[in-house]
């Protein structure tokens, strides 16, 4: 009996020790399975080149500038007024575009005729009195030499003589401001331009000095834009500013710079000539307005970046065409151009198109269609 336990106490042992055994060797290659997948992908990974899009980086001057906002105006916008009252016949329409000197608008102008008719007779009327006086002192100088009348008559006809010169100037001079008068019943366009809006209606009755038409001058278009007067050292020793809108970018000339503001903005208006961009009135642009001296540096575009929460990078090609992430510090900034301080050298392959996914010592393969780029914005990882 005693010999029949102990057989079978050794064969539960063998039993146990195999299956823990088996046990080992499967946990073991599960647990190997994966390292093994792992670290193929991973040397598959690093063995697969990437395609990348490079420039250099440059060395090259830049200067501080900060966007400040703007808007496209016309030099000459005008609320276009009557000069004499009457009742509004015509006006141009909305939208019309009109050169100096077209008829905008049309007063009636009956009332002023009938009063130009009044003074022509009266005109008339002065220059018969003016003559009758006239010969009465040529009479009565004769008669006071031959002492037939008194001196005193011939001073009387001589001062009405005198009096009917005035009243004959006076109603010229009123002829003369009807006939004023009766030309600007046409109001007319000052300047070419584009009626922008009709501000009196057809058949209404308008006053001296009432608006009726905003003309808006559309060929001498400027920029008005509102700098820090910090600013100022740096504006007047440029000649043109880059500029930006929804329609596009380019260069605008500084027109003038009117170096005056209030205590509580501390804002000076700089004017743009921007004829040549030929964009619409109203539009809002920005301006690139320098804020500090110019200094070289080594730069790169924006797309360069790497952002994550820790540090700001960029990707250099190495001789072998591998990545190597370098950890920089951003600088100035003008346009497109970005300051970076680190371990960088003029001349160097930067990444600008691939880096998103790209690991530190992946080997690249660099396209050859760089100069069909759009720079757009950096690239933001977490």
């Amino acid at each position: 009996m005693l010999a029949t336990i102990i057989v079978l106490t050794i064969t539960n042992e063998l039993s146990l020790t195999m299956n823990f055994f088996h046990f080992s060797k499967v946990l073991t290659g599960g647990l190997l399975l994966p390292l093994i997948f792992l670290s193929s992908s991973s040397q598959a990974f690093q063995g697969r080149a990437a395609n990348v899009n490079v420039t250099e980086v440059k060395s090259t001057t830049l200067s501080p500038v900060a966007w400040v906002s703007g808007s496209v105006v016309s030099r000459n916008n005008s609320n276009i007024a009557a000069n004499v009252s009457g009742r509004l016949l015509q006006l141009a329409d909305l939208g019309a575009e009109v050169k100096q000197g077209d008829v905008i608008a049309q007063l009636d102008d009956k009332p002023l005729k009938l009063q130009r008719q009044e003074a022509k007779a009266n005109v008339e009327d002065a220059k018969a009195t003016l003559e009758f006086q006239q010969s009465e002192s040529t009479r009565k100088e004769s008669l006071v030499k031959q002492k037939l009348i008194a001196q005193q008559s011939l001073e009387e006809t001589n001062a009405s003589f005198s009096q009917a010169k005035a009243r004959l100037a006076a109603a010229k001079a009123r002829l003369s401001q009807i006939e004023q008068d009766l030309a600007y019943t046409k109001l007319r366009a000052p300047f070419d331009g584009i009626v922008a809006k009709r501000l009196s209606n057809q058949g209404e009755f308008v006053n001296n000095g009432n608006a009726i038409i905003q003309l808006v001058e559309t060929a001498n278009v400027e920029a008005s834009l509102f700098a820090p007067l910090t600013a100022y050292r740096f504006l007047k020793q440029s000649s043109a500013l880059a500029v930006k809108s929804p329609l596009g970018e380019g260069q605008a000339p500084i027109k003038s710079l009117i170096p005056v503001a209030d205590s509580r903005s501390h804002l000076m208006e700089v004017r743009l000539d921007m004829t040549h961009l030929d964009w619409p009135i109203g539009l809002d642009i920005k301006a690139a307005v320098a804020t500090g001296d110019s200094k070289e540096t080594l730069a790169v575009p924006r797309d360069a970046l790497i952002l994550r929460r820790n540090q700001t990078s960029i990707f250099i090609v190495d001789d072998n065409n591998t990545a190597r992430q370098v950890p920089v510090t951003i600088g100035i900034s003008q346009n497109e151009l970005l300051e970076v301080i680190g371990d960088v050298k003029a001349g160097d392959l930067v990444i600008i198109r691939g880096a998103e996914r790209l690991q530190p010592g992946q080997a690249v393969n660099i396209k050859d269609n760089n100069h069909a780029l759009v720079s757009g914005t950096a690239v933001a990882e977490k």
